[in-house]
């Protein structure tokens, strides 16, 4: 039995199909085929129905899937572990972030390429949606969030460092505000706030629930960058979690007085997969330059 069989045998198995498994692992179909006949032949048992336009797993096969899959998996992480112990002078980084917290991103980025140059990091900024996807697809080997989970059973989440969420204006643009706002206090102000399905903006609609308060809201945008751009440059005023203000020169924050104001920064990987250390190393640059805990 041969970890190639086994690969065949599960992408097969995955897709339904010779044809779209041809594909997917650049092989041809013949080959695929032949090497699984090789494979039922050494079992004993037929793991494959097929006919001229489909293909099922048999009751064997059934069986069989997810033992060659978690086979698959685990020589993986072996190849992985490998990897680590060349004391990452090779491999690469796949990491995700949302939109809210992509503005993070750069000091890590910079610090972790100077450190480690034969690292290649893949970055993708998305929704939370997109991530929590990409991560069981393992597409990602780590993904970035405000608040605690990711909402799957089958993705672990850790704190990277805790935040709120927070008035911000230029320097100069809250004088006169205390250390806190209230949600009423967010009337008084010209608003430019995150669009919605962002991480700020799903956690100040949280913080409205239930509250009788006309915001002035004169415009949206999907860009936290942008959203910056315009707030420091004109009097609008935006939320934000402060932790993207520390990073971010010419602003000032308050925090919202509200319980569910939290926005604190995580990390989310597979649950029981093995965690590369170029992962650990990026998680340590993180908590470092944002405040987190060792």
């Amino acid at each position: 039995m041969e970890l190639r069989q086994l690969k065949y045998f599960v992408e097969v198995g995955r897709l339904r199909s010779f044809s779209l498994a041809s594909k997917s692992l650049f092989i041809t179909q013949s080959t695929i085929s032949q090497q699984i006949q090789k494979l039922e032949e050494e079992l004993g048992v037929e793991l494959l129905i097929r006919d001229t336009r489909h293909v099922t797993l048999s009751d064997y096969g059934e069986q069989f899937y997810p033992f060659a899959s978690q086979v698959l998996e685990e020589a993986r992480a072996g190849a992985e572990r490998i990897r680590d112990v060349k004391a990452l002078k090779v491999g690469s980084l796949s990491v995700g972030a949302t939109y809210s917290f992509g503005p993070l991103f750069k000091r890590t980025v910079l610090d972790y390429n100077r450190q480690f140059p034969n690292i290649r990091l893949n970055l993708l900024i998305a929704s939370k949606e997109e991530l929590r996807q990409k991560l069981l697809d393992r597409e990602l080997d780590l993904a970035l969030t405000y608040k605690s989970t990711i909402g799957d059973d089958r993705i672990e989440s850790h704190l990277l460092f805790p935040s709120r969420l927070c008035l911000v204006g230029r320097e100069g643009e809250l004088k006169g505000v205390g250390s806190e706002v209230t949600v009423q206090d967010l009337s008084r102000f010209p608003l430019a706030l995150p669009s919605r399905g962002l991480q700020a903006r799903d956690t100040l609609e949280d913080v409205l629930f239930a509250q009788n308060v006309d915001l002035d809201i004169r415009l949206e945008i999907n860009s936290i960058r942008y959203l910056l751009d315009l707030v420091g440059s004109s009097p609008l005023v935006t939320v934000l979690s402060e932790e993207v203000i520390h990073q971010a020169e010419g602003f000032e924050a308050v925090p919202i007085a509200h319980p569910a104001s939290r926005m604190d920064g995580c990390y989310h990987q597979i649950k029981g997969a093995y965690h590369k250390l170029a992962a650990r190393k990026f998680i340590e640059l993180l908590k470092e330059n944002n405040g987190g805990p060792q």
